[in-house]
């Protein structure tokens, strides 16, 4: 009896020792911390990253800073950031277009979104909506697609931010499903689709949510539909795709935070608790309900499910819509 409470009290010790170096090691952050964004100042990434940093100085007690890394959609960031230091000293900062839309529909793409990173944390949801300009002369989705089957050169299109991302995917769905050919018209950007929308040049777009709700306080914009499993609290009267019986389209767009491949599980989860508990602050919400988005709290196995899960929605979309990889 002696022997085994000897046995015990030396395999507590050595667990309480490991612990303690675990805790240790995780605590013992670098100064500072960069959050890597794919694109440019002034977006809504940036500005989602700008939150989040803000409140991270205080809750890890290191400087944390927004390194910009623009270029071919997030691409450039993505791509170098794979030779990033494993220590905690650069954190990706990641929307799903870079993660499971880009690698399945561009060649160069030299990452895999699941093998090369370690996911950390969810932080934000965000959805995509079928909008209209307000000269365009229908209300519902019902009625813009049979103004599209009437008259399809006047409005058998729609913008996209950038070609095979992932409103092309959502305007071909909503077009097969309502059996009638819908026209992709890419833009380089969300920013010159919103203008040609407002300027009536394009009849109906496709695109993340992001600053559209004070055009469509002013009746510039009509949403027609949106993405995600609920209606959202900023566009209550605005169905979602699902309710229209586009079982297809509930996926939420998402942005979490990745680390280097090989990053020590405990410093990822010290990690991933100090974003969760930034994005249960009231001022994140604040800060982001605004531009679009809904902060969240998601640990670093629902970030590797929400990324598996996309690879897996959009891959098959992709191939039937007979999209050729750029």
């Amino acid at each position: 009896m002696k022997a085994k409470n000897s046995i015990l009290k030396l395999a507590c010790a050595g667990l309480f020792a490991l612990g303690g170096a675990l805790t240790a090691h995780a605590a013992d952050l670098p100064d500072p911390i960069r959050l890597v964004v794919g694109y440019p100042p002034g977006g809504t990434a940036d500005a989602v990253a700008r939150a989040y940093a803000e409140r991270l100085r205080t809750e890890l007690g290191v400087a944390v800073v927004v390194d910009n890394r623009a270029g071919a959609g997030g691409q450039v960031a993505a791509q170098g950031f794979m030779q990033a230091p494993k220590n905690g000293s650069a954190l990706l900062v990641a929307n799903n277009h870079m993660m499971s839309t880009l690698p399945l529909t561009v060649e160069s793409v030299a990452y895999d979104p699941v093998k090369d990173f370690t996911p950390v944390a969810v932080i934000a949801q965000f959805e995509h909506i079928f909008s209209v300009g307000k000269g365009t002369p229908a209300n519902t989705l019902d009625e813009y697609l049979a103004l599209a089957r009437k008259e399809p050169a006047k409005y058998g299109m729609f913008g996209i931010p950038a070609p095979g991302s992932a409103p092309q995917f959502i305007g071909y769905t909503v077009g097969k499903e309502a059996g009638i050919k819908l026209t992709p018209v890419p833009y380089r950007g969300g920013a010159p689709l919103l203008t040609d929308l407002l300027g009536q040049h394009i009849p109906a777009a496709v695109d993340a949510i992001g600053t559209i709700t004070e055009y469509v306080a002013t009746g510039d914009v009509k949403v027609l539909a949106v993405t995600g499993p609920q209606r959202l609290d900023i566009l209550k009267d605005v169905p979602t795709f699902r309710e229209l019986g586009y079982d297809k389209l509930d996926a939420s767009g998402w942005m979490g935070i990745f680390a280097p491949q090989g990053m020590d599980p405990a410093l990822v989860q010290r990690l991933e608790s100090a974003f969760n508990k930034v994005g249960a602050d009231p001022a994140i919400r604040d800060a982001l309900v605004p531009i679009g988005f809904m902060p969240q709290s998601g640990t670093a196995t629902e970030l590797a499910d929400a990324l598996v899960n996309d690879l897996n929605t959009w891959r098959p979309i992709i191939e039937e819509s007979g999209y050729v990889a750029q």
